[in-house]
Formats: C-alpha cells, sequence, structure tokens
C-alpha cells in the first residue's frame, strides 16, 4: 500500500494532480516488484522447501526450521538461492498489484461512482465487494508465473541437474509436458484465498485512508494553507463588492462592479421593494461563486453562506421577507444590509449600515453609526492572540457609552470553521448574569465574524412578530420523526438543499413551508434567526466583518465605507484612543526602530481620524 502511494504520487501530473490508467498500473506493478524483491521470494523459497518436507519423520528431515532452512540453503546454494524463482515471482506480485489497483478503482467507480479525491466515504461492505472483485483479477492474471515460481523454488540444485533452467524455460517445459491448463493448476484454491483476504484488507485500508485524509484536512483547512486563506478572500471579494455597490449607487451614482450595478441599480432607492433587493444579493453570489472552481476534479461547494437581509431603522437584523411581502424602503431610511457567503465551507459575512439619503448624515443617525463603525475598530485590534473575548466585550459597551449608544444584546460574533458559521468561541456584545459564555483566549490561524450592532434605545430587542422570521439553519445534531407530511417534505427539501448554511424559506414552496417550518422549528430540527425590533422611533445601525488572525496580524477581509457623518458626538476617552492605537498587524522583526516608531504614528494618526474627523469614523479599504 504504501509504495504503490509513492509510487502514484511519483507518477501523477504535476498541474492537475490526476493520475492517469498507465500511471495506475505502472504503480501497482513497481510495488508489486519491490515487494517480490524485498520480501516475498526469500519467504516463499523457505516455505515452499519446508512444505516438500512434509509427511517424513523427523529424522529423515533435511531442514529443520524456516533459520535452519535458509541457513542450509545459503550453504549449499549461496546466498542468491534464496532468490530462486524470482523472475516469475516479480511478475506473479507486479502483475498481480497491477491488476488488483486498477481493479478496485474501476469497481469503486462502476459500482458506487466513487472517484479518486472526490472526497466520497465507502461503507465497509462496500469495500469488501470491491475489494473481493479486485482479488479475483490477480489470480487468473498470475496464474502461470504462480505455478512456475513454485516449480523453480522447489527443486534443489544439491542433487543432479535442474530440470527447469529459468521462468521461459519452465512455461515451455510445462506446457509441452502439460499442457496449456496446467499454468492455471491451484487456481480454485487461490480464488478462495486471496479474494476473501483482499476484501478484509480494502474495507480496513480505505477506512483508515479515510481517516487519514480526515487528520491530514483538518491539519491543513486552516489559514496555515494558502488555499484556505485564497477561499477566504474570494469569497470575500464577492460580498464586498456587493455590499460597496448598495453604498454607493444612491448616493453617488458610482459603477463598483458592473455585476453589482445591474443588481441593485434600480433597488437601491425610495419605494424599491426590500424583498427584490435580497433576491438580487442572494442571486449574486450563487452568480459569481459558481463561476468559481468549475473546472476541478473534486466537487466544490460554494454560495450563500447567510441570505441577504435588509433591516429597516429600528429593525434589528435578519429582516429577509418572503416574495408575498410588499415592504419599501423610503428615503431617510437607515439600511442594514447583512450577507455572507462561502467558498468551499470557507465563509466570509459582511454587514454594512448606510443611510437613503443625498449629503452627510447627521444627528443621532450619525452617532449610532459612528458608534458601531467605532467600536468595530477597536474589536478589530482587540480581537488578536494573546486577548479574551471579554476585553472584547467590555471594551465596545464602552465605546457606544462615548457616543450616547447602547451596544444591542443578544448579538454574538463567532469563531468560523469551514462550513461552521457559528463555532464554539464566542464574544458576548453584552455580558449579565443571564447572558455567559465560557472564557476564550483568541489564537493565531482562527477566523471570527465580528458583529457589532448599536442603537440610540435601550439595546434590549424584541421579538414582535414570529411570521417575519424567514432564515433558519438545520441542527444537524438533531433527529425526530415529524409527524406531518408538509412538514417532513419541507425537511427533505432543506435538507438536501441546505444541509449546513442558513436559508431563507423564500427558497422554498411558500403554503407548505409555512406549514412544515413550523413543526420543524418546535422540534429544534431548524434553528430560527428571528427578526429582532427595538422600539419604533430608536436608530439602529450594524457593522460586522469577518477577521482573519494571521502570523503577521489580524487581516480585515470583509469592509464598508462609511458615507460623510456629522455625529453630535466625539471620542475623548483616553483608554478608547489607547485601544484605536493598537496595530492591526504585527511589525517585523529586525527593522529599525525609527522606521518601527513610523508605523506607531502612522497606527496613532489612523485611531486619531476614527475620534476626532468631522465624519466620526474612518473607512476601511
Amino acid at each position: 500500500m504504501g509504495s504503490n502511494a509513492v509510487l502514484q504520487s511519483a507518477f501523477k501530473d504535476s498541474q492537475t494532480g490526476d493520475l492517469s490508467h498507465q500511471g495506475r498500473l505502472l504503480s501497482g506493478f513497481g510495488a508489486g516488484v519491490l515487494e517480490a524483491l524485498v520480501i516475498v521470494t526469500p519467504f516463499e523459497v523457505v516455505k515452499i522447501r519446508l512444505q516438500q518436507q512434509r509427511g517424513l519423520s523427523p529424522e529423515l528431515l533435511k531442514y529443520k526450521g524456516p533459520i535452519h532452512c535458509a541457513r542450509m540453503i545459503i550453504r549449499e546454494e549461496g546466498l542468491f538461492g534464496l532468490w530462486a524463482g524470482a523472475a516469475p515471482t516479480v511478475m506473479r506480485n507486479g502483475t498481480n498489484q497491477a491488476a488488483m489497483f486498477t481493479a478496485k478503482n474501476a469497481f469503486d467507480g462502476i459500482l458506487w461512482n466513487k472517484h479518486e479525491g472526490d472526497g466520497k466515504v465507502l461503507q465497509p461492505w462496500q469495500s469488501m465487494i470491491s475489494g473481493f472483485l479486485a482479488g479475483t483479477a490477480g489470480p487468473v492474471c498470475t496464474g502461470p508465473f504462480d505455478v512456475v515460481k513454485t516449480r523453480l523454488m522447489a527443486q534443489t540444485r544439491s542433487g543432479g541437474e535442474l530440470k527447469y533452467k529459468g521462468m521461459f524455460h519452465a512455461i515451455q517445459t510445462i506446457y509441452a509436458e502439460e499442457g496449456l491448463r496446467a499454468l492455471w493448476k491451484g487456481l480454485l484454491p487461490r480464488l478462495m484465498r486471496i479474494p476473501p483476504g483482499q476484501a478484509i484488507m480494502w474495507a480496513v485500508a480505505d477506512q483508515v485512508a479515510t481517516m487519514s485524509d480526515e487528520e491530514r484536512e483538518e491539519r491543513e483547512l486552516d489559514l496555515t494553507s494558502p488555499e484556505v486563506v485564497t477561499k477566504y478572500k474570494s469569497a470575500a471579494e464577492i460580498v464586498n463588492s456587493w455590499v460597496f455597490a448598495l453604498s454607493f449607487l444612491y448616493a453617488f451614482n458610482l459603477r463598483w462592479r458592473v455585476e453589482a450595478l445591474q443588481l441593485v441599480v434600480s433597488e437601491c432607492k425610495p419605494k424599491a421593494k426590500i424583498v427584490d433587493v435580497c433576491e438580487k444579493g442572494d442571486a449574486f453570489i450563487r452568480e459569481q461563486t459558481g463561476n468559481m472552481y468549475k473546472n476541478v476534479k473534486k466537487k466544490i461547494e460554494r454560495g450563500v453562506a447567510f441570505p441577504t437581509c435588509i433591516s429597516v431603522n429600528n429593525t434589528v437584523c435578519h429582516f429577509s421577507p418572503l416574495a408575498s411581502d410588499e415592504t419599501v424602503l423610503e428615503d431617510g431610511d437607515i439600511v442594514k444590509v447583512d450577507m455572507g457567503c462561502h467558498i468551499d465551507g470557507f465563509i466570509a459575512v459582511v454587514a454594512h449600515t448606510h443611510v437613503i439619503q443625498q449629503g452627510p448624515v447627521t444627528g443621532r443617525a450619525a452617532d449610532v453609526i459612528a458608534a458601531a463603525n467605532t467600536a468595530a475598530e477597536v474589536a478589530l485590534r482587540l480581537v488578536r492572540p494573546g486577548k479574551k473575548n471579554k476585553d472584547v466585550t467590555e471594551a465596545i459597551q464602552k465605546v457606544a457609552a462615548a457616543y450616547d449608544c447602547k451596544i444591542v444584546e443578544g448579538v454574538l460574533s463567532h469563531q468560523m470553521k469551514q462550513f461552521v458559521i457559528d463555532g464554539n468561541k464566542v464574544v458576548l456584545s453584552v455580558s449579565g448574569p443571564d447572558t455567559r459564555v465560557d472564557e476564550a483566549e483568541f489564537e493565531e490561524n482562527e477566523v471570527y465574524s465580528v458583529d457589532i450592532v448599536t442603537s440610540t434605545g435601550e439595546g434590549k430587542p424584541k421579538l414582535l412578530d414570529e411570521k417575519q422570521t424567514t432564515i433558519y439553519k438545520r441542527a444537524v445534531d438533531k433527529s425526530y420523526h415529524l409527524k406531518m407530511k408538509a412538514s417532513r417534505f419541507i425537511f427533505s427539501e432543506i435538507s438536501q438543499k441546505f444541509p449546513i448554511m442558513p436559508f431563507s424559506a423564500r427558497a422554498l414552496e411558500e403554503k407548505r413551508a409555512r406549514l412544515g417550518l413550523v413543526e420543524c422549528v418546535n422540534h429544534d430540527l431548524l434553528q430560527p434567526y428571528p427578526v429582532l425590533h427595538e422600539k419604533p422611533g430608536d436608530l439602529v445601525a450594524h457593522i460586522k466583518f469577518t477577521v482573519l488572525l494571521m502570523p503577521n496580524g489580524s487581516d480585515r477581509i470583509t469592509t464598508h465605507h462609511l458615507q460623510e457623518l456629522q455625529n453630535t458626538k466625539t471620542v475623548d476617552d483616553p483608554e478608547i484612543k489607547a485601544w484605536l492605537a493598537l496595530p492591526k498587524t504585527k511589525k517585523k522583526g529586525g527593522g529599525k526602530k525609527k522606521k518601527g516608531k513610523k508605523g506607531e504614528k502612522a497606527d496613532t494618526a489612523d485611531a486619531e481620524a476614527v475620534d476626532t474627523a468631522p465624519n466620526g469614523a474612518a473607512s476601511e479599504e
């Protein structure tokens, strides 16, 4: 197995990583040759010599045991006596391994549609069937070599002439004296022995290989892998472009990207239906991700990681209405855009706040947006290796208070992993007796979704109407036998289309979904994302970003560009300024001290721009 894997790696195409049929055959043959020369032939010679003595009385035995037999052969016939019959053994093992590995791969594809590198895991019984069938190929192909090998190894050089002078001479002699069928003598016993053994071996080997692949992927599928970083940033580029377009188009009529312009130019204005904007956002993500990784051998999942939400004014989050909803945007609305995208399960999420109006944002609307932005800047500098989640919770509350705003309760920032949008490491927005999480320390090569929501009200949102909830995520660790036919139908559809990521009920048939989703939620098969509201007249801002904790510092990959803000509050607190002065990236070692100070000065200047500039917030480019 090991030598075959090494040889397969050598024969794989350096560009595509594919292994041709010829490469697979040569790998198997080479593994068999190595096996025959290094291990099989000497042991086979000793085994056959000992087997020839069966039935003799102890005093007539020439060989007293395996070690004595090996010594006698070396003494009488020389060291190479242990390699008598090496040629047919090499041909037998080489041909056997080439046939077995090639046949196993072929039967996996024919029977189970399993192809190398596709990530599909066979059940042990499936591996046994493929292995059994593959095990029949070897004996049939190698029968003559096995017969010749046994004849050559059985004859000794200690008395008289050798009957068989070599492999080809043996084949000719057996054919001439005994006929063609004699070259396949013993085929039935070999078929009774080898295929069952191969079935067991492949059942174990496939499971061990699967575990090894999972361990290797677990090691590689973090930020130490350049490919993983690329996938995170590719997903981020897609959501960034859409949010930028949504933010800029109404105010400045900019063409950030042609695709984004076509999606939102007719939506980002008064009287635009919110559901239309949400549908355009999701469609854009599906289209853009669908154009990536199309020509790869292993299927890569990609698409919407979190449905597009448009939450307005005092609505806090998760408003992504059904197709029948008629809610529209109005001039002066404070719009919170929330969305997510993934490539191969590597997720980039973003949320951004924009006011539908011309000119700068003023008054309390400017304050609440500036509070969210500054809190996000502080969080970016504190979500770093060595810091703890409680440090972030305390800091963002202090920032919001400086703008006479509140951090909204119940909002969580999560660690993210491949296909996991809400990991176990959590940052609370507001800590309290009823809202506690385990203390955790940020570590290098982790990824976080940092979620900041600020309000001019009390920061204690409420669920006003359960019917507004349209976003759900399947709870993969829960099971229940649903009673209603509509529920079973809907849950089956969800399991097929949205097995892991959050989804919008818009993707389901609306009437049937209304009935089926209720039972699924009631029995914890689905996790709802409720639409929450502050009191009427309160203003809410939402900023969310994805940050990679790279070895050289925190890398914010999803970002936003704020409108001009003329806020009424400024930040003078020295502790907040100290947080903002923290560098976002580590300084490289070995540099001159003077350069280091310049870097510090630049970071401080950037922080001061957040606090004291007329717009009250800095934009991240």
